[in-house]
């Protein structure tokens, strides 16, 4: 049911200009805020530690993120986002390029990571992500395609796939592994203090570092100033110390910061609607 209701959208959307779908994400957005009452207290706790979070602007936000990715195909993608979009940083890119070798890129969920696939052509990186197994094969299917054919290889993880063994071969190779970074999933996280509070982080973009000694970059896609942007932060590679975890817990002290850094430049759009921080579950 849920599969055929987004290939329904997708036919639906796929042809309409995309500043179209921000009019329809307001009714939306609504609606979702008034439906969740118990959800938006909880999240109005965020507050006290992100001065301009706004509940109601987040949660547009995260509608218009699932009506952009749903929208989303290459055609679209070239004639509204590739030409309005700039490129901060770009030579921490250029940089890292230059050895040849594969390396970690850590997204927060900001803005709209799957618009910036189709860069990754331009930056010359051979893209890879995780997708994680889903009850509806159809879904998962229709999701694993859509990032294929915008460039980013897919790889399954979840139980018995080998995952990390996976994902460090193909760091060797010369790929560029993409990791959402700062929401574990299924109560593995490691605390970490983040935005002052204690946060359960996964471990998966650091222990890759810390094993294959590639740096690890900061990254998002947001919408600012009318514009689209896809922002760099400040590459860093785990060193190791005393022992194994005393090294994972370092590295994700500096990606807290560096994930605090890009989310900072609009709170609003950090559409993380599920709990961060371990006082919230």
């Amino acid at each position: 049911m849920k599969f055929q209701v987004i290939k329904i959208l997708h036919n639906l959307l796929k042809n309409r200009k995309l500043s179209n779908l921000y009019y329809i994400a307001y009714p939306i957005a609504a609606i979702y805020y008034l439906l969740f009452p118990l959800q938006n207290l909880r999240l109005s706790k965020r507050k006290k530690y992100i001065k301009t979070y706004n509940i109601f602007l987040v949660k547009l936000n995260y509608v218009k993120y699932w009506l952009e990715t749903i929208w989303l195909t290459s055609e679209g993608h070239s004639k509204y986002v590739l030409n309005n979009t700039e490129i901060k940083n770009k030579i921490v890119i250029e940089k890292l390029n230059k050895s040849n070798e594969g390396y970690v890129i850590a997204l927060p969920h900001l803005g709209n990571w799957e618009f910036a696939i189709p860069f990754g052509k331009e930056l010359n990186l051979n893209l890879l992500a995780v997708a994680e197994p889903l009850s509806d094969k159809n879904i998962l299917d229709w999701f694993k395609n859509l990032r294929e054919n915008l460039g980013c290889e897919i790889i399954l993880g979840g139980k018995g796939q080998n995952t990390f063994d996976n994902l460090v071969k193909k760091i060797e190779s010369g790929y560029h592994v993409c990791l959402l970074s700062e929401r574990h999933i299924a109560n593995s996280g490691i605390g970490v203090e983040f935005f002052n509070r204690i946060a359960a982080f996964p471990k998966g973009a650091v222990a890759l570092s810390l094993k294959t000694q590639v740096p690890i970059v900061p990254a998002a896609f947001l919408h600012l100033n009318n514009k689209f942007q896809l922002v760099f932060g400040t590459p860093f590679i785990v060193p190791y110390f005393d022992n194994e975890a005393q090294s994972i817990q370092h590295g994700l002290n500096v990606l807290a910061r560096e994930l605090e850094k890009l989310i900072l430049l609009d709170p609003n759009q950090w559409h993380s609607i599920q709990p961060v921080w371990t006082s919230e579950y």
